[in-house]
């Protein structure tokens, strides 16, 4: 498309000059850099997003005198050429990631008649965040990217209709309130009574499956707005743009039905198509909920979002996301996030113990107690093993109240007397494409920094690196093979594991 519009802009130089009338003649266009830098002929003027005069705005509005088609373009990140703008007058933004230099540069360009090129090179001062707010955090995470993925776990469905009830928007998120027929990911199978995308094209603008129905088609939503979707191989099938509008981050804990507007282009979350309207792009979808790991999307028939309340057929989006392990454990509001044992946890309550290091699917790890042998279950259970502590002298990290903070990259233990008793640094390094875990853990400390880090039948070894086997904003399930034999996974050697649960 650049390549395009730059052919149209040399093209239209060669005659904008003025107009070729029957018996007239031809200026050619020429002019030299010397010309683009001179005042006035290029002026521009710099604004706030709602258009107020900003020294340090982002909107740039521009115009040349005399009259000549210009092509404004600068170099992205990546150092690619981005076109920015063309024409004798126009407008254009310029919105440096986080971090970067706010003194900008950009450049001019004329292609005179003859295809020579003059060019003069301009810079201005912007505005650059330094930090995401909360709900930019929500949705790209800290680090500016962020997976998002069909969550099947809300009853299995994560596409269909429902009645428009109003209420607690968790609701719809966590109990599939209101639903009334959903679809299973993106095949029928009429043994098993699954719906599949696969008999529902009347609903989408296609008559045939673009990927993004596949359980793991994905989107990364960007700290610049940008929702890119992708099918489960990485083909990337369309690009666009989002905003969250009117982000209320107490809206969940009052039980409010949403807690903003996600405003798109068209063609941009994963299915995003209204129910039952013969081909229609969503792209204002309400956001019931949202945390680090789910985000559920409501949209009301015809986008009549006054009937609130009144059971009109409304359609669901269910999504979740475990690549923002940072925002896992520390949540996203910059005061970080306790942790404690997770005497809950569906394995029978097991929280530190050995198994065999079996691999598999890790998340069975924290379900079903896949691979365990043996654990405690108590402070009572711990105290029968000590054994395992080596010389460390350290206590009161065995106690069901003992608790562990993550912020700003660092895990501080505390007793449940609130006394700090172990401190260190962390890193997530992600693991793509592997059901066993989805990152390793790596610790800098000298005591450990986590609740009991005691590898088992070791005389105290406390671990620096950990397999993450299962993760998400309510738990966490740690796991290190005998002596760190990594690569021993499958072999049923001696593990351990940790069971954790947020605070």
């Amino acid at each position: 498309m650049k390549k395009a519009l730059y052919i149209i802009a040399a093209a239209s130089l060669m005659v904008a000059c003025d107009p070729i009338e029957e018996g007239g003649t031809f200026t050619p266009t020429a002019v030299v850099d010397s010309q683009l830098s001179q005042p006035g002929f290029f002026t521009f003027t710099q604004t706030d997003a709602s258009g107020n005069p900003a020294a340090d705005g982002n909107y740039f509005t521009y115009t040349t005198n005399p009259a000549t088609i210009v092509r404004v373009y600068h170099f992205n990140t990546r150092g690619e050429e981005e076109q920015l703008a063309i024409g004798a007058s126009g407008s254009f933004p310029i919105l440096p990631g986080r971090g970067s230099d706010p003194n900008q540069k950009f450049y001019v360009q004329v292609v005179n008649s003859d295809l020579s090129k003059a060019q003069a090179e301009f810079s201005a001062t912007v505005f650059v965040k330094q930090e995401l707010s909360v709900a930019e955090k929500l949705m790209a995470s800290n680090s500016g990217k962020k997976t998002w993925k069909w969550d099947p776990s809300i009853n299995g469905t994560i596409w269909g209709n429902m009645g428009y009830l109003g209420g607690a928007g968790a609701d719809v998120a966590l109990s599939a309130a209101g639903q009334w027929w959903g679809v299973t990911g993106p095949y029928e199978d009429p043994e098993a009574g699954t719906n599949g995308f696969e008999s529902q094209l009347n609903h989408s603008v296609n008559d045939y499956m673009t990927g993004e129905e596949d359980l793991d088609a994905y989107m990364i939503f960007t700290e610049n707005g940008e929702i890119l979707k992708y099918d489960k191989d990485g083909l990337l099938l369309n690009s666009t743009s989002y905003e969250l509008q009117d982000y209320d981050a107490n809206a969940i804990a009052n039980g409010a039905w949403k807690c903003g507007m996600l405003v798109t282009g068209e063609n941009s979350v994963l299915w995003p198509f209204e129910i039952n309207a013969g081909g229609k792009y969503v792209t204002n979808f309400e956001v019931c909920y949202l945390t680090v790991d789910k985000m559920c999307l409501v949209y009301p028939d015809g986008g009549d979002f006054g009937a609130l309340g009144n059971w009109g057929e409304a359609t669901f989006w269910h999504f979740a996301s475990n690549s923002d392990l940072e925002g896992l454990a520390e949540g996203v509001d910059g005061n970080g996030k306790a942790w404690t044992w997770n005497t809950e946890c569906p394995n029978g309550g097991v929280i530190w113990g050995n198994m065999g290091y079996c691999g598999g699917n890790g998340a069975d790890v924290y379900a079903t107690g896949l691979g365990m042998w043996w654990g405690v279950t108590s402070e009572a259970d711990f105290g029968g093993q000590t054994n395992h502590r080596g010389g460390d002298a350290i206590s009161g990290d065995e106690s069901m109240d003992a608790y562990m903070i993550w912020k700003d990259g660092e895990i501080t233990s505390y007793n449940a007397a609130g006394q700090a008793i172990r401190n260190g640094s962390y890193e997530f390094e992600i693991v793509e494409g592997n059901p066993w875990k989805v990152a390793d853990l790596k610790i800098e400390s000298s005591n450990g920094a986590i609740l009991w880090p005691y590898e088992i039948n070791s005389n105290g070894n406390m671990p620096s690196t950990y397999d993450v086997c299962y993760m998400t904003g309510d738990a966490m399930t740690l796991v290190y093979p005998d002596g760190g034999d990594f690569g021993g996974l499958g072999n049923w050697g001696e593990a351990t594991f940790w069971q954790f649960k947020a605070k």
